[in-house]
C-alpha cells in the first residue's frame, strides 16, 4: 500500500537513492524564476546548475558532458526529508453546523474495485464538541463489509452492513442519524444501473449522541486526515468510483430512502449540499447544485470522464450524457502534485544560451540531475528549433514495465535497472506513469510532472534498451546542433509550449527539428505542425513511433497530462467501455491514425514494428539517386550501409521503427530513400497493423516490419524529411559526430534551415 513517509532509508543498508528533487516547471525564459523541490536523507547536500552539453555514450558510466553555469542558487544548504501525500480525495466544505439539529442524513453510490484490500474510507466527516471531537465515517473494512461509526464526545456506535462487497458492482448506501428518536440506521443495497438488484440490508441501533454543538472540521471522500509532523496527510483512500453524493440536516424516513434507491427525487427540505459529479469534468471542481455554493474540491487527480451507475452502453462520450458519468474513480496511488516544500529558486540571467539544463544534487557520494531547458527570450528568432517531447517524458514518468517481464523476450541484452528503477519499486509516492497500472488494476490515465521522475535523468541507462532513451538519447540531437556551431542557431521548446503557443511559435523558424521519441501528440499540436507545414515549414523528424497517441493537457493545470489507450494499438493496459473520451479536451482517446491524423499523412511514415534486438542500418533505394535529393546524400557513397553502427542496440533502425506506406497515406510524390538492412524476429508487427493474428509478423517474416527514410516536398516551400527510428540519434553521435548518419542529417539541415 502507498505510504506518506518519503524518501527514508528502507532498510539497513540505505536505499538507492540519498537524494532526490522536481523542478516547478520544465521550460524557463531568461529572466523567469525556476523553482526546486528537494528532498534528502542527509544533513546538507549541494545544488549546482549545469548545462547539458551532450548524452552518455558508454553504457558502463554515467559521466555527462556538463557546462558549470556558476549560479547565484549555487552552494551547499541544508537537508530535509519532503514528505508527499499520495492518494486522490474529495473536500467537500459542509457548513460549519450542519449538524446543528442533532441529526443528518448521507446518501451516495459507489462501486469498490478492491474491496478487500484494507481500511477503506468512502466518507469521513470530522469535528469539534464543546466536551471533544466528533465522527462520522463511513468506511469498507478489511473484510469487504461497510461500516458505519458515529462517536461524540460521550462515546460511540457502529453499525457494519451485512451487504458482502464484490469489486465493479455498483451500491447505493444511506446513512441516517436522528438524535431525537436516537436513532441509527445504514441501508445498503446493490444496484444495476439506478435500480436496485435484490433486497435492501438495513442495518440500525440506538443512539444516544448529541451533536448539537458540533463545529466542522472537515468532510472527505475517498480519505481520512492524519496528522504527521503537524502536517495533516491523507490516507486509508478507498479504491473505486463514488457518484453523487447529497446531505442533509435531517434524517430521511425509510419511504424516502426507498424512492431515492429507485431514483426518485427527496424533498429538498433541510438539503444541505447535492453534488453533481457529472459536470466540470476537465477541472477539480465538484459542483453543489443544492443551490447552497458548498462546492467540492478534488485532490490528487481522480479520474473523471468515468462511467457512473446509470450507464447503460447507448453512451460512449460523456458530453452527450453527462448523468451516465456523474462518478470519478479514486486511486489510492494517484499522485498530481508531491506538494514539496521549495528549496531554491533561479533566476535565469539574461544572456543564457538555449539548451537542457539541470540542478546537479550531491550528497554523500550521491549524484542527482533535475532537468529543465532554457529558451531564446520571447520574441527572438532563430533558424532551428529543437521540439523537446516533454510530453512523451511524461507519458514515460516513473513507468516500471519492467516488472511484468513480458518484454525480455524482445531484448538482445540482458536486463539490468538502474538505481532509478529500484528507487521507483521501492517508492510508491513518485508516482505511476501512464504505461502502469494502479493498485487496483485500472489503467493510469493522468501524468503529472510536479513530482520526482526518476527516469528523466540525463544519467539515466534505460532497462528497455539497455543503454539510452529519451532525454538521455535527446542529448545526442541536443549535441549535434551545438556541435555545429553559430552557424545553425537553435532555440528549445517543449511540446507543452508548442500546446499554448500554437502555430504562433513555429512560424519563428526556418525547420522544426523534433527529439528521438515525440510520440505524444495533443489535437492542438498536430493542428499546428500541419498549419506550420502548409505555410512553408519544413520538418525533420529524427526519430520513431512518432504522431501516435492522442493526447490532452489540462488547461487549468498545465502540469497534468491525460492519455485513454483505447482498444487498439500497442498498449499495456485498455480503456474500460464507455471511457475512451478524454475528461480534459472531449478528444476520442487512442491512436491518431484512427482519430483524423494519420502520421504517415503528416510526416510520410508511421509506427510499424518494435523490439530490442540488434539494431540495423539502411541500404538506399532507387529513390535516394532522384536529382531532387542529391542534397540528402552528398558525401555518402551509392552503396555505403547507413548507420551500421551507433550507441543504442548498435546501429541506426531499432528500438520502435516507422515505415513508409502508400496504404495509409504517405504522399504519392514522397520518396522512399532508404530502408533498414534487416531486422531480426525479436522486431514484431504492431498491433494496428494486423486484422487478424496470423503467424510469421517478425522482422525476417513480413516485409513491414521495417524503418524508411522518407523525403518529400509540400506546396508552398514547405518539406519533410523522417527518418523513422529511435535509434537513429545513438547512430547521429557515433565517433563524435563524424559517420554518415551525421552527414546526412547535416546536409538536410544545411538546405531545410536556408530562408524562404
Amino acid at each position: 500500500m502507498p505510504t506518506s513517509d518519503a524518501y527514508l532509508r528502507l532498510d539497513e543498508n540505505g536505499d538507492v537513492l540519498d537524494i532526490t528533487g522536481y523542478a516547478d516547471r520544465w521550460s524557463v525564459r531568461p529572466g523567469e524564476p525556476i523553482t526546486f523541490h528537494v528532498s534528502t536523507n542527509r544533513a546538507e547536500y549541494r545544488a549546482e546548475v549545469v548545462e547539458l552539453l551532450g548524452g552518455m555514450t558508454d553504457p558502463r558510466s554515467t559521466q555527462l558532458p556538463v557546462r558549470e553555469v556558476g549560479a547565484e542558487c549555487d552552494g551547499t544548504r541544508p537537508g530535509r526529508i519532503q514528505r508527499t501525500d499520495i492518494g486522490s480525495y474529495a473536500e467537500l466544505p459542509l457548513p460549519e453546523r450542519w449538524l446543528a439539529g442533532n441529526a443528518c442524513n448521507v446518501q451516495l453510490r459507489f462501486l469498490p474495485t478492491v474491496p478487500r484490500a484494507g481500511h477503506q474510507q468512502v466518507l469521513f466527516h470530522s469535528g469539534d464538541l464543546d466536551g471533544g471531537p466528533h465522527l462520522v465515517e463511513l468506511a469498507v473494512d478489511p473484510e469487504g463489509r461497510l461500516g458505519l461509526t458515529l462517536a461524540d464526545a460521550s462515546g460511540q456506535v457502529r453499525l457494519v452492513s451485512g451487504a458482502e462487497l464484490h469489486a465493479g458492482c455498483w451500491y447505493f448506501v444511506n446513512l441516517a442519524y436522528d438524535g431525537a428518536a436516537g436513532l441509527v440506521r445504514l441501508d445498503v443495497a446493490r444496484t444495476t444501473g439506478w435500480r436496485a438488484e435484490g433486497p435492501r440490508d438495513t442495518v440500525e441501533a440506538p443512539a444516544a449522541l448529541d451533536f448539537s454543538g458540533a463545529l466542522l472540521s472537515g468532510t472527505y471522500l475517498a480519505g481520512a486526515p492524519t496528522p504527521i509532523d503537524g502536517t495533516r496527510y491523507l490516507d486509508r483512500h478507498f479504491n473505486g468510483k463514488i457518484e453523487d453524493p447529497r446531505c442533509h440536516h435531517r434524517a430521511l424516513d425509510p419511504s424516502e430512502v426507498a424512492g431515492a434507491l429507485s431514483g426518485g427525487s427527496v424533498r429538498p427540505t433541510a438539503l444541505v449540499a447535492d453534488y453533481d459529479f457529472g459536470t466540470d469534468f476537465s477541472t477539480s471542481r465538484l459542483h453543489d447544485r443544492s443551490g447552497n455554493g458548498h462546492h467540492g474540491t478534488l485532490h490528487q487527480a481522480p479520474q473523471r470522464g468515468v462511467t457512473g451507475s446509470r450507464w447503460d452502453g447507448r453512451h460512449t462520450d460523456f458530453r452527450t450524457a453527462p448523468d451516465h458519468y456523474a462518478a470519478v474513480h479514486f486511486h489510492e496511488d494517484d499522485l498530481e502534485d508531491s506538494g514539496w516544500l521549495p528549496s531554491l529558486t533561479w533566476t535565469v540571467p539574461t544572456g543564457t544560451p538555449p539548451g537542457a539544463y539541470a540542478l546537479r544534487l550531491r550528497a554523500g557520494d550521491e549524484v542527482d540531475y533535475v532537468p529543465f531547458f532554457v529558451r531564446r527570450p520571447a520574441g527572438s528568432r532563430a533558424k532551428v528549433l529543437f521540439l523537446v517531447p516533454s510530453l512523451t517524458y511524461q507519458a514515460y514518468a516513473n513507468e516500471r514495465l519492467f516488472e511484468s517481464g513480458l518484454q525480455e523476450d524482445f531484448m538482445v541484452h540482458d536486463m539490468a535497472l538502474a538505481p532509478q528503477d529500484e528507487f521507483i519499486v521501492r517508492h510508491d509516492e513518485v508516482g505511476r506513469s501512464l504505461y502502469d497500472t494502479h493498485t487496483d488494476g485500472s489503467g493510469v490515465a493522468y501524468s503529472s510532472r510536479l513530482r520526482p521522475v526518476l527516469n528523466l535523468r540525463p544519467h539515466y541507462h534505460n532497462w528497455l534498451s539497455g543503454h539510452v532513451r529519451h532525454l538521455a538519447a535527446d542529448l545526442f540531437i541536443l549535441g549535434w546542433l551545438r556541435s555545429l556551431g553559430e552557424e545553425y542557431e537553435f532555440d528549445v521548446a517543449l511540446d507543452e509550449d508548442l500546446h499554448r503557443e500554437g502555430p504562433a511559435l513555429l512560424a519563428r523558424y526556418n525547420t522544426l527539428v523534433t527529439g528521438s521519441h515525440p510520440e505524444y501528440w495533443t489535437r492542438d499540436m498536430m493542428d499546428a505542425l500541419t498549419t506550420y507545414l502548409a505555410d512553408g515549414g519544413r520538418l525533420m523528424y529524427l526519430g520513431g513511433n512518432g504522431f501516435y497517441w492522442v493526447t490532452s493537457v489540462f488547461e487549468d493545470r498545465p502540469h497534468l497530462v491525460e492519455v485513454r489507450r483505447g482498444n487498439s494499438g500497442t498498449r499495456c493496459w485498455d480503456s474500460p467501455p464507455g471511457e475512451l473520451v478524454h475528461s480534459a479536451s472531449g478528444d476520442h482517446g487512442g491512436l491518431w491514425r484512427f482519430n483524423g491524423y494519420v502520421p504517415q499523412q503528416v510526416v510520410g511514415v508511421g509506427m510499424a514494428a518494435q523490439g530490442w534486438g540488434p539494431a540495423a542500418g539502411y541500404r538506399r533505394l532507387d529513390d535516394s539517386h532522384d536529382e531532387s535529393v542529391a542534397f540528402i546524400f552528398e558525401g555518402v557513397a551509392p552503396d555505403e550501409v547507413i548507420g551500421d553502427f551507433g550507441h543504442v542496440l548498435g546501429g541506426a533502425a531499432g528500438d520502435e521503427v516507422d515505415r513508409f506506406g502508400f496504404d495509409l497515406g504517405t504522399p504519392a510524390h514522397a520518396l522512399r530513400l532508404a530502408t533498414s538492412t534487416g531486422l531480426d524476429d525479436r522486431y514484431q508487427i504492431t498491433q494496428e497493423e494486423l486484422l487478424m493474428t496470423a503467424p510469421g509478423q517478425g522482422g525476417t517474416e513480413n516485409e513491414r516490419v521495417r524503418s524508411d527514410l522518407t523525403y518529400f516536398t509540400i506546396d508552398g516551400g514547405g518539406a519533410v524529411f523522417s527518418v523513422g527510428s529511435i535509434c537513429w540519434a545513438g547512430s547521429l553521435a557515433y565517433r563524435g559526430f563524424d559517420n554518415n548518419v551525421a552527414r546526412i542529417t547535416g546536409n538536410v539541415l544545411a538546405r531545410f534551415a536556408q530562408d524562404r
